[in-house]
């Protein structure tokens, strides 16, 4: 299927250790179940994933629970709704505002926050937000970096090794500064908590306060 070969190339690409020298997917498959696993504990009824790709990480959970999931790619929504054909989808990025207002009980993404750029991260964690029922949850799982300092010490050990190649393919993407999130989200008066699990890969909780 033509139109579905970006998305089966993805599929690929997150299974295949091969060519990711940066380990970017590593233990890709444990790190879903462990977010699956996180929503089911928190009761969730209803999740929004945005850049839901081809719906590995909510796709199983939407035989018991309503879950949107969001992609700006046709081809991975097409391609997802085979897969998962319960799961709803919608067309749309991190910087659309909410069809829905705080009614959600989980807003979840992986992988793809490091598509956009840091000022467009704060609204699209101000929106994310705004789907949320009080005490609702946004979880986040993707590339970052703790502070400035991580992210130099990074640039200098791969331009050590003389692998420019590597370190622009980092430099190329958005990697979230941590340190820069926690204050953000402070200041918006919420909970955050922040997980290192491998390589460049964090899980972030933030949980909305009731006001």
């Amino acid at each position: 299927m033509e139109s579905n070969n970006k998305a089966i190339r993805f599929d690929k690409m997150v299974k295949d250790k091969e060519n990711d020298e940066l380990g970017l997917f590593e233990k890709y498959d444990d790190i879903l179940s462990e977010i699956r696993s996180r929503i089911i504990k928190n009761g969730a009824l209803s999740v929004v994933d945005i850049g839901c790709g081809t719906a590995n990480l909510c796709g199983e959970l939407s035989d018991k629970m309503d879950v949107i999931g969001i992609d700006q790619s046709l081809e991975m929504i097409l391609y997802a709704k085979e897969k998962y054909n319960k799961m709803k989808f919608k067309l749309g990025n991190f910087l659309d505002k909410p069809f829905r207002k705080n009614d959600v009980d989980i807003v979840v993404t992986t992988y793809a926050f490091h598509s956009i750029k840091d000022d467009e991260k704060k609204e699209a964690i101000k929106y994310m937000l705004e789907y949320l029922k009080d005490d609702g949850k946004i979880i986040i799982s993707d590339f970052m970096f703790e502070n400035n300092i991580e992210r130099e010490k990074c640039k200098n050990n791969l331009y050590g090794k003389g692998r420019q190649d590597l370190w622009s393919a980092i430099d190329n993407k958005y990697y979230t500064n941590l340190e820069e999130l926690e204050k953000c989200i402070n200041l918006l008066g919420c909970k955050i908590h922040s997980e290192h699990i491998v390589n460049f890969t964090w899980i972030v909780e933030i949980e909305k306060i009731k006001d």
